[in-house]
This record gives C-alpha cells, structure tokens and sequence, in this order.
C-alpha cells in the first residue's frame, strides 16, 4: 500500500509520502565501468574508517557497527536538502505510525530555517500551543542541550518521547529579542483536523449566512470530518464558505486530493509530480465523494500553509473554485518517498528521499515559489498573537488583548462573499 504526503515538519505530521522498499544489493547500481570502479571505492573506502575506528577508537562503547553505520548514513542524507532523511529502526517505526493521527510528543511541528531549529506549527490544543509556543519560535536548547548542532532527525528524537514525561526547552522569539524556558510534559497527540465549524458571526456576516471552518492538517480523516462539518453548516442555512488554511503545514497528499474532489467532478487533475527522470512523473486525479460542495468558496493563507494545504489552495485556485485570500504560501512542494531498506537480520529502517515535486493542475511548480493569493490581506503579528491567544488561554497576555480582534484577511472574504451573493440575486431577479 502507498501513501503520499508531504509535510511542514516532523515533529509531529507525517511528511513523506510514498512507501516502497528497496533492497539493500544491488540497489541504483550503474553498468558503466566508470561508476562501478567509483562504487566499489567509496565501499572500500567507507569500510576502511570503520575499521579504524573499531580498532583506535578510544571509547570502544561507541564503535558498534550498527550505530556508526546509522550515524554516517544520518550525515549523508541530511547534507542532500532539509527533508531527506536516513531513518533508523526507531525513526522508521514512528513515521510509519504517525499516519494513524496519534502520537506521543510536544505537539509542535519544527523545521530547520537559517539552520535554526525553527516552530512551524504549534497544534491547537496542545501541550506546546497551551505553553504559548508560537509559529517562528526558535529552539535554542532542549533539556539543557545546545540544539545548534543538531540535525532535524536528531532534534525530533529529543523532542519525542514517553508520554508523561517533561521536556525543558529554551525558546528565543525574534519578534520581542526574548528567551523564555518552558518545561513541558509529553502526551499522546491525538492530532485534529478541522475546528471551529459554524457560521461567520452575524455581526461579521451582516446577516449573510457564511459557513467557516479551519482545517489544521491533512490526515486520514480530513475527509470524513469534512462531509460532517459541510453537513452540519448547511443545516444551519450556509450558502457560502469560508475554508481557513492559515497556519496548515501539510499531511497526507490523498487527504489534500480526497478534499479538492469535494469541490470539482470526478476524474479532474488535482496535483501532478515531475520528478528527475522522464516518464517518473504522476498524477492525481478526483474521485466520486458523498458531497459535493456548489456554494462559493473564500480560501484563507498565509506563510505558514504548506505542503498538502498549497496543493488544496493551488488546485481550488487553478480549477477557479475558490478565491484565495491572504499571503504568499510557504512554497514546500518538494516530495519525498519513505522507502523501506532491506538490511538482513537487522530491524527495518529506511529512507526517506526527495524525489520530485509537485505542480498545481496548471502545471506551476510550488516549491520555492509557494500560492500567491487573489487578494492580499495581511495580519500584524499582534494580531497573530491575540487570535493564538483567544483560541488557547494558556497564552500569557499580550498588551492590548481586551481590543477586539482585527482579522483582515476573514473579513475581505466575507467582503467577497456579500458581493458575490448580491450580484447573484439581482441577475436573478432579471431574468
């Protein structure tokens, strides 16, 4: 069985992808001379330092051959780009299970940005969001220990964990120059999808039944939750949607099509892969739904949708299902397959390889370049701050946080939704 998804981070969101496996024999061999002599040095070559090491090393606890072999293989794939990684049998165990939607951790989503261990995503409801953990927060230690060395894998593995049991984690946030420590207790993350299902407030609205609901990442359930939540907003009256992406790193690829075929006929291209080689390209196309949503759609971005969340923005935008409002997406298009390597006696463990990357049904490249928006609209971090904090009262308070909120971008979508429910029932009533 394959699954394909890209991700923001690790932390926490399944970020890779397609299964395969590969055995270890024999594995992307060249015929040519010239590369087999280069395979055969580098074999020899690696297997010498081994050996020295095994033989001179001063801590002999250090020289099992396994370990040193995970180590080097960790370096090779990590120097390749962010999101290529070697996954050894604890690694390839919890990518496998992040999937299932649940998970111990802090609940965050972390990447490497200026070679910094960076947040991307707090998830709402969390141990790390009600600590008031926000999107940009660099970690600068984690239990007392320097994360500037670190690579992405071996920070993840810090960060994990069994539940119940406190991590200390040293937080610099760019925007204030402050440092704060938190301690904060692993749970089991029961990751959700999609929140805050209703109708636009009626003062927000001015009387005009306008549906809303956030998705914060694409799992296995996104589209069942979705049908429930579209159900639920057309019995309340909804003749419109708002769709919120802001803050959604990504997920399972299927998750992102299965959602977009809610919206477009059956058998339409919704995302395509081009990778290195020609003819190694794919493409997803939508499939038969339950429902099937007509009314107009506003979708919401900002610079932290990414992944599966672009391909939904990107595909809506490109089949003119909706109009895309806010900021510039991340532009995390990249994909990566997880592949199993067939080691022998030795436990699974795998890699986890940048491959190719996606296109939107236009055929524009997302990564590096990212979704820009039909219409921009903007939050103030302020403004960022005070919506984190009326969604989690762990937050500490911020100063002006009695002010009403201001959320521009929500409100240039009702805007486009009022206009657009105007102008249909005056071509209505002259016909």
């Amino acid at each position: 069985m394959k699954k394909a998804s890209i991700g923001f981070g690790l932390a926490i969101f399944f970020s890779g992808v397609t299964f395969g496996q590969v055995p270890l024999e024999g594995a992307g061999a060249n015929s040519s001379a010239q590369n087999e002599a280069g395979r055969l040095r580098s074999a020899l070559l690696f297997q010498k330092v081994i050996e020295l090491i095994r033989e001179d090393y001063l801590d002999s606890a250090k020289t099992d051959y396994d370990q040193m072999t995970y180590a080097a293989l960790r370096g090779l794939l990590s120097s390749l780009d962010p999101h290529s990684q070697f996954l050894d049998p604890d690694s390839y165990k919890m990518i496998r299970t992040e999937t299932e939607g649940h998970f111990g951790g802090l609940g965050i989503s972390v990447g490497m940005l200026d070679h910094q261990l960076t947040v991307n995503v707090p998830i709402e409801g969390g141990p790390a969001f009600r600590a008031g953990v926000l999107p940009g927060d660099r970690i600068v230690k984690i239990n007392g220990r320097s994360t500037q060395k670190l690579s992405l894998g071996e920070a993840i593995r810090q960060l994990r964990g069994r539940p119940g049991v406190p991590v200390s984690l040293s937080i610099y946030r760019s925007e204030t120059g402050k440092s704060m420590d938190l301690s904060i207790v692993r749970e089991i993350i029961q990751v959700p999808t999609i929140q805050d299902v209703g109708l636009v407030s009626g003062t927000g609205s001015y009387g005009e039944k306008i549906g809303y609901l956030r998705i914060n990442q694409f799992g296995e359930k996104t589209a069942a939750e979705f049908d429930a939540a579209v159900a639920q907003i057309e019995k309340m009256g909804a003749t419109a949607l708002i769709m919120d992406l802001r803050d959604n790193p990504g997920g399972l690829v299927e998750a992102a099509v299965d959602l977009v075929s809610r919206f477009v006929p059956p058998r339409t291209l919704v995302v395509a892969t081009e990778g290195r080689k020609k003819g190694t390209g794919g493409e997803y196309f939508s499939k038969e739904t339950p429902t099937r949503v007509k009314w107009p759609v506003v979708v919401l971005v900002n610079g932290n949708t990414a992944s599966a969340a672009e391909i939904v923005a990107g595909a809506l935008q490109d089949l003119r299902k909706a109009v895309i409002v806010g900021e510039t997406t991340f532009g995390k298009g990249s994909v990566q397959t997880v592949q199993r390597v067939d080691p022998g006696e030795v436990p699974d463990v795998g890699v986890r390889l940048t491959t190719a990357h996606y296109t939107t049904p236009s055929r524009r490249k997302i990564h590096g370049v990212g979704i820009e928006p039909d219409v921009v609209a903007r939050l103030t971090r302020e403004e960022e701050e005070l919506i984190y904090q009326k969604r989690s009262p762990g937050l500490t308070p911020v100063p002006g946080s009695g002010m009403e909120i201001q959320d521009e971008p929500l409100d240039r979508a009702v805007d486009i939704l009022r206009g657009w429910k105007v102008v249909n029932r005056r071509a209505v009533a002259t016909r």
